[in-house]
């Protein structure tokens, strides 16, 4: 079966599935005219075979939509980290050295910085200084400091934070958008508050966004 125009609603579908898949960064599925596929892009780690993650693909989606794509459309660029001794699917923890906040004239500014490995990053960020918003410029400081780390090869974006209570106690809920040449992943990441909700939303920035840190990097 070849997708045709009737179902084309299953683009966006099959790139949340590709996603899902173990070492996939990102993933965009191009239709032409008819609503057929057209090309399949994929950005991955390098600790699987590239022709193995085709196979994935192809095996997906005929299990979950029974459509067949050719091979031959289906291209996967990969990101190799010689730091890593070619374990991309590692995954990188950054530590949290010190969060700064303060508020001047009803705007917070927000200044991050974390380690890894032998490198200290520092982020900054700014916005209106409501409750909320604090938090978010704070998680906002920790992605930019992230963003400088790996060198403009991909943006994150805080799309959204909020408080919960979960099993009686606070917690920060970070959701996170990651935006790469073949096109965008949201995560989500948690963290409880103990003491401090500053460190505590740096930690749930950097829980969304840790799996993916270490197919990310390319020094």
């Amino acid at each position: 079966m070849v997708l045709d125009g009737k179902d084309a609603d299953y683009i966006d579908e099959g790139e949340a599935l590709i996603r899902q898949m173990r070492d996939v960064v990102s993933a965009k599925v191009i239709k032409n005219d008819k609503g057929e596929i057209e090309e399949i892009h994929v950005l991955s780690g390098s600790s699987r075979n590239p022709k193995q993650i085709v196979r994935d693909i192809e095996s997906a989606f005929m299990a979950q939509f029974g459509i067949t794509v050719d091979h031959k459309k289906i291209s996967v660029a990969q990101i190799h980290d010689e730091n890593n001794n070619g374990c991309a699917g590692t995954e990188i923890r950054p530590k949290i050295v010190a969060v700064h906040l303060s508020t001047i004239d009803r705007r917070t500014e927000a200044r991050v910085q974390l380690q890894i490995g032998d490198n200290v990053i520092e982020g900054t960020a700014s916005g209106p200084s409501s409750a909320t918003n604090k938090l978010r410029v704070v998680a906002m400081a920790t992605a930019a400091a992230l963003e400088d780390y790996l060198a403009g090869i991909c943006n994150f974006v805080v799309e959204d934070l909020t408080l919960v209570t979960l099993a009686r106690h606070q917690a920060v809920v970070v959701s996170v958008a990651l935006v790469t040449n073949l096109g965008e992943d949201r995560l989500i990441g948690t963290a409880y508050i103990k003491e401090d909700d500053r460190e505590a939303t740096v930690k749930a920035t950097l829980s969304a966004v840790n799996r993916k840190l270490a197919l990310l990097l390319n020094e």
